[in-house]
C-alpha cells in the first residue's frame, strides 16, 4: 500500500472543501471576474500586519520608519501592512514593550466604525484575544469604563496576557454568556462591539484547518449562536448609544440574516447606521434583491479587495430602551466610585519618591492592593466585583510587593520608564540582546549606581534591573516570556 494515499486523500478532501466554500460564497460576487479573483486570494496568506499602540510612549516614532517599509492601513491610521516575506515581526524589541499589536486588517475596522470616546461606557462581549479591546482602550486614551467580557474560560489568558503588555487600565474582565450578562446591564453602554464567534470563512486564508468544520448547515447553527448574543448586546445599549455587530464571516446566514432578526424583533427601535467613508474608501456594497434596504449600509471587506482576511461590520443604532425576560440586577443602581485603597496610595508614592516622576492616571481611576500587586483600575471595580458573578479582574498590575520594597511590574516599567531621570541604564544593542536571551551583563566600567536602575535602549524602556558585584554586574528582571534568542528592532 502506498503510504502517501491517506495523505493525498485528506488533500483531495480539503480541496473539495475548500471549492465548496468558494462556491458557496461566491455567489454573492458580481461577476465571474471577481470570483476568479476570490478564488486565487483565498489560496494564498495574508500580509503580515500591526497596529501601532497609542497607550504606550514612543509607539508614534515608528510611524516614519514604517511608512518606507510597509503600506498604512487605509481605515485605521495606526495600521501598517506589511510584505507577503516579512516575519518575527512577534520577536522585537518593541513588541515586547507593547509598542505594537499584531493585528490582522480586517479586524481593526470594526472598532474604526465603533469610534469609541474617552469617558465613555463601552463593552467588547466577546473579546478574546484581546486585539479589539486595547484598540478600544487605546481610543479611550484609558479613560471611562471598558467591559472586556470573553464567555470561554480556556481563551482568557490570551486577553489578559494582551491588555497587560499593552498597557490598558480602564478594562474590566468579566466571562458570562451574552445573555448572562443581559441580566445586569440595562440599556446601559454607550458603545458595544459584539465581535461574534462564527464560522470563520473569512480567513480561511490564514487558516485552512477551519475547512474541516465549515458547513452550511454550520452557519445556520453559528448565525442562531450570533443572533442571541446581538439581541443580548443591544438589550445593553442604551438609547442614541452605538452598537457594531462584525464577523470574520462573508455569509448571508452569518450576517444579513442575523440583522434582519433583530430588525424584525424591534422594529423602529434598531436601524442600520451608515458607517463613514474610512480612508477615502467607500465599502457598502448594493443591496442584494432578495434583502431590505435597511441593511444597505453593512459593509463586506473582500479579501481579494483589499488583501485582507474577510470581515463583515454593520454599525447599529437604539431609538428606545428596550426590556428583558430576566432581571438579576441593575448596574445603573449599584455602580458607583471607590476611593484610592490607603495601602496602594502609600505604595505608589514610595514608587514616586524612588524613582521621582508622579505616576499617571485619570480621574476616573484609582489604585488599588490585591495581595502583593498594586493595581490602577476603573473606580466602579469594587462596585462591580461586589455584585457581579461573572467578575474575573480589573485594571492593570503595575507594582508589587517583595516584603517591604515595592517595585514596578513589566507593565509599569512599559507604561512609565521614560519618565524616569535618574536611576537609568542606557543598553547598547548587544548588552539588549543578552537580556532577552536571559544572560546577566557584566560591565566593562562599574555603575555608580546601585540597587534597582531602569534599562533601556533608546526610547524603550526594556525592563528594571538590579546593578550586583560592586557594580559590575547587572542582573535583568525581563519576564521570562519575553525571553528571545533572536530579538530584533522594529525601527
Amino acid at each position: 500500500m502506498n503510504n502517501d494515499t491517506p495523505s493525498l486523500a485528506r488533500k483531495e478532501e480539503g480541496e473539495d472543501r475548500l471549492q465548496a466554500l468558494l462556491d458557496h460564497l461566491g455567489r454573492l460576487l458580481p461577476d465571474a471576474t471577481q470570483r476568479r479573483a476570490f478564488e486565487a486570494c483565498s489560496r494564498t496568506p495574508p500580509p503580515p500586519s500591526l497596529r501601532l499602540n497609542a497607550l504606550i510612549s514612543g509607539s508614534q516614532s515608528l510611524s516614519a520608519s514604517l511608512a518606507e517599509r510597509a503600506q498604512p492601513v487605509p481605515w485605521c491610521s495606526a495600521g501598517y501592512a506589511f510584505p507577503a516575506d516579512e516575519s518575527r515581526l512577534s520577536h522585537t524589541v518593541e513588541h515586547a514593550v507593547g509598542a505594537y499589536y499584531l493585528q490582522a486588517k480586517a479586524p481593526m475596522f470594526a472598532v474604526e466604525a465603533l469610534a469609541p470616546q474617552p469617558g465613555e461606557r463601552v463593552l467588547d462581549l466577546c473579546a478574546a484575544p484581546g486585539g479589539k479591546t486595547t484598540q478600544i482602550a487605546a481610543h479611550m486614551n484609558n479613560t471611562g469604563l471598558l467591559v472586556a467580557n470573553e464567555m470561554s474560560k480556556k481563551r482568557l489568558p490570551a486577553l489578559v496576557g494582551n491588555i497587560e503588555r499593552c498597557g490598558v487600565g480602564n478594562a474590566i474582565i468579566t466571562q458570562a454568556q451574552g445573555t448572562m450578562l443581559a441580566r445586569y446591564f440595562h440599556n446601559f453602554f454607550d458603545r458595544i462591539l459584539v465581535d461574534a464567534p462564527c464560522s470563520g470563512d473569512g480567513i480561511v486564508r490564514k487558516d485552512l484547518s477551519m475547512l474541516r468544520y465549515w458547513s452550511p448547515e454550520d452557519a445556520q447553527r453559528q448565525a442562531q449562536t450570533q443572533t442571541g448574543l446581538l439581541r443580548a448586546a443591544f438589550h445593553m445599549l442604551r438609547p442614541g448609544g452605538t452598537l457594531v455587530y462584525s464577523t470574520c464571516s462573508l455569509s448571508l446566514e452569518e450576517n444579513e440574516h442575523v440583522l434582519m432578526a433583530l430588525l424584525t424583533r424591534y422594529g423602529e427601535s434598531a436601524s442600520v447606521l451608515p458607517i463613514s467613508d474610512m480612508g477615502g474608501l467607500s465599502l457598502a456594497e448594493p443591496v442584494r434583491a432578495d434583502l431590505p434596504d435597511s441593511l444597505r449600509h453593512a459593509v463586506r471587506i473582500w479579501p481579494h479587495l483589499y488583501d485582507t482576511e474577510g470581515a463583515f461590520v454593520a454599525r447599529i443604532g437604539k431609538r428606545s430602551p428596550t426590556d428583558w425576560p430576566q432581571i438579576e440586577s441593575d448596574a445603573a443602581q449599584w455602580l458607583c466610585s471607590a476611593a484610592d485603597d490607603p495601602t496602594a496610595l502609600h505604595a505608589c508614592q514610595t514608587l514616586e519618591r524612588l524613582w521621582h516622576f508622579p505616576i499617571p492616571r485619570t480621574a476616573d481611576q484609582v489604585v488599588a492592593s490585591r495581595g502583593r500587586h498594586l493595581i490602577m483600575q476603573p473606580a466602579a471595580s469594587d462596585s462591580i466585583e461586589s455584585n457581579l458573578p461573572f467578575f474575573v479582574r480589573a485594571g492593570m498590575r503595575f507594582g508589587r510587593r517583595h516584603k517591604t520594597h515595592f517595585y514596578f511590574t513589566q507593565q509599569g516599567i512599559s507604561l512609565w520608564g521614560h519618565r524616569a531621570s535618574e536611576r537609568c541604564v542606557d543598553l547598547d544593542w548587544d548588552d539588549v540582546c543578552a537580556l532577552f536571551r536571559g544572560e546577566r551583563l557584566a560591565l566593562d566600567r562599574p555603575l555608580t549606581q546601585r540597587g534597582e536602575v531602569i534599562c533601556r535602549h533608546g526610547i524603550w524602556p526594556i525592563c528594571r534591573a538590579m546593578v550586583e558585584e560592586e557594580g559590575t554586574q547587572l542582573n535583568g528582571m525581563l519576564p521570562r516570556p519575553l525571553y528571545r534568542n533572536d530579538v530584533r528592532r522594529l525601527a
